[in-house]
């Protein structure tokens, strides 16, 4: 996993290491002066809006092994919802609906793929080579996820 992908690490307090990150840039800012410009984007029902296609596209950047994508691929095609509809009277029941986009939460690996399809994002910002570089250190950070 890319470092700038916090919550993958063991011991990483995810959100809470990365406020205290983004609070420290800020405070070296507005002590030494430096304009600094600051994006947050909330992935709203992040885990619901990753089309299946995409999961197995970004297995296949990073390079998984086949099999394990066959695997996973073979998995997604299985997931299938139903609704029901209770009356008075009777039950109204929908045919299968294929279930095309989104990752279930509480299952161990799912988060994980929803990690892995940020890649591409990250690889692509570090590419870029912009961002707030720490004045002691020298380290150059872009992007936090």
């Amino acid at each position: 996993m890319p470092k700038d992908q916090k919550e993958c690490f063991s011991g990483s307090k995810g959100c809470k290491d990365e406020l205290l990150i983004s609070k420290a840039i800020l405070q070296e800012c507005k002590s030494r002066k430096k304009n600094l410009c600051v994006a947050w984007i909330d992935y709203q029902k992040a885990f619901d809006r990753v089309p299946h296609s995409w999961i197995i596209k970004s297995l296949e950047l990073i390079g998984i092994n086949n099999k394990v994508i066959s695997f996973i691929k073979k998995a997604l095609s299985y997931w299938r919802t139903r609704m029901r509809l209770h009356t008075e009277n009777k039950l109204i029941e929908t045919d299968d609906i294929k279930i095309k986009c989104g990752v279930f939460q509480g299952d161990s690996l799912l988060p994980l793929l929803f990690c892995i399809c940020l890649i591409p994002l990250t690889e692509q910002l570090n590419r870029l080579n912009t961002g707030y570089e720490e004045y002691t250190t020298k380290t150059k950070m872009s992007h936090q996820l």
